[in-house]
């Protein structure tokens, strides 16, 4: 082992008559890690989240294309398209959908629903769409035209369940100009959750021919939703041989026009999140500048000493940014190995805590929810983005060993007869 790296060593390590003088190199290291472990966690739990959000909006609500029309095109018309799309293989599959609005009531309880009219075996035709519909209750059945699949929020603020009559009210225009009311009743057939309450809070399902019979098109808008077998590749060509075979006065918009303020409010909630927790790495590394300035100030007789009998500048310079370097490194593996292992068992540790908070809450054991479900996904997803570890794990080890070199340069500019006169 060489001079230098084995003076390092102890200096990073301090030995036990030393402790009395604290251990800021030691500081240091778990300041990196400190940092990084959320670093790493909002890595890749941001991306996740991101990811899931962006998939229950692009499989559940604006699909991967959506085909409108400038006119008022009949059933019939909307029907003849559909089926010329599907039966020319220029989809994986293409459906219609008329969505409205409506006002249900439930005994005394009243709530606003975005009715969404759909084909009865939609959930069996488009089985990822069936897949992120999950029922807390019930099972989808769209069978028979009375029948209503309820989103879990809406189903709460009716208080109502499988098997409850509602009544629902929306507006037709009439010849003359003016609206009447409609009042149509239905059964809870299913009370379901898309996963991400922002987006079902208000969705109610009905069957497609319901919908056109209640839903008038004064109040409603109605286009054809499809999925491509992949909406990650071929997605311009895709869209440009099914706009090319539609007549001119239809219009296709794909998944990330229609989202396309979503896509952007959540890219740059990320990004700020990512900016916040590189700051605070930045910190972390400046710890290390400043711990082994205090260490040149707690060391300066060692350095004279070290200097009289024989060491040279650049091994009092590679002392300290060896000292750096251990700390450096400490910190660096000790912050990715613990921010994976959080990123791991995040949904487990969020329980651990709101049922520890929940304990001393007095409420029945009901604490806290620290995610509501209103703003966030029900669980969150995580996605391991190892490249990025190791690209951060790179760069900080290498922020921090430039900082150290500062502090080194000045350790070795110091004259040893100066050191030993004060000394």
């Amino acid at each position: 082992m060489s001079g230098p790296f084995f003076t390092a060593r102890r200096l990073f390590l301090r030995q036990r008559r030393e402790n009395r003088r604290g251990h800021p190199l030691l500081g240091a290291a778990v300041g990196i890690a400190l940092s990084l472990i959320p670093l790493v966690t909002v890595d890749h739990v941001a991306d996740a989240m991101i990811e899931g959000i962006i998939a229950r909006y692009r499989e559940t609500s604006s699909f991967h294309f959506q085909i409108h029309s400038w006119g008022s095109p009949g059933q019939s018309e909307w029907e003849a398209l559909v089926n010329d799309i599907n039966s020319g293989k220029l989809a994986k599959s293409a459906w219609v959908e008329r969505q409205g609005f409506g006002l249900a009531r439930a005994g005394d309880l009243r709530e606003g629903l975005t009715l969404r009219s759909l084909p009865p075996d939609l959930n069996e035709r488009d089985k990822i769409f069936g897949s992120y519909i999950e029922f807390d209750s019930g099972k989808w059945n769209l069978d028979t035209p009375d029948s209503i699949l309820l989103g879990r929020e809406a189903a709460r603020r009716l208080n109502a369940g499988v098997g409850d009559e509602i009544r629902v009210l929306t507006a037709r225009r009439i010849n003359d100009g003016r609206y009447v009311p409609r009042v149509s009743r239905f059964t809870v057939r299913g009370v379901f959750t898309s996963g991400y309450q922002d987006l079902d809070r208000t969705w109610a399902f009905i069957p497609l021919d319901t919908g056109w019979s209640i839903l008038s098109p004064e109040s409603s808008r109605t286009f054809i939703g499809g999925k491509f077998s992949n909406p990650d590749e071929g997605m311009e060509d895709n869209l440009l041989l099914l706009s090319s075979s539609l007549p001119d006065r239809w219009m296709v918009y794909d998944w990330r026009e229609l989202n396309r303020y979503l896509l952007s409010n959540l890219e740059n909630t990320r990004n700020i999140l990512l900016f916040i927790m590189a700051l605070i790495i930045l910190v972390a590394v400046f710890n290390v500048m400043s711990s082994l300035i205090m260490l040149t100030l707690e060391r300066k007789r060692e350095i004279g000493i070290l200097k009289c009998t024989g060491s040279s500048p650049s091994d009092i310079t590679k002392t300290f940014v060896y000292a750096g370097m251990l700390a450096s490194a400490a910190g660096t593996l000790t912050g990715l190995a613990g921010g994976l292992l959080v990123s791991r068992y995040i949904n487990q540790i969020i329980s651990g805590v709101e049922a520890f908070l929940g304990f001393f809450s007095g409420a029945g054991g009901i604490g806290p929810k620290l995610l509501n479900e209103g703003y966030y996904l029900q669980y969150i997803p995580v996605h391991m983005r190892w490249k990025a570890t190791v690209i951060i794990g790179i760069a900080t080890f290498s922020l921090s060993l430039a900082a150290s070199y500062y502090p080194a340069s000045r350790a070795a500019k110091l004259k040893p007869l100066d050191v030993l006169r004060k000394h």
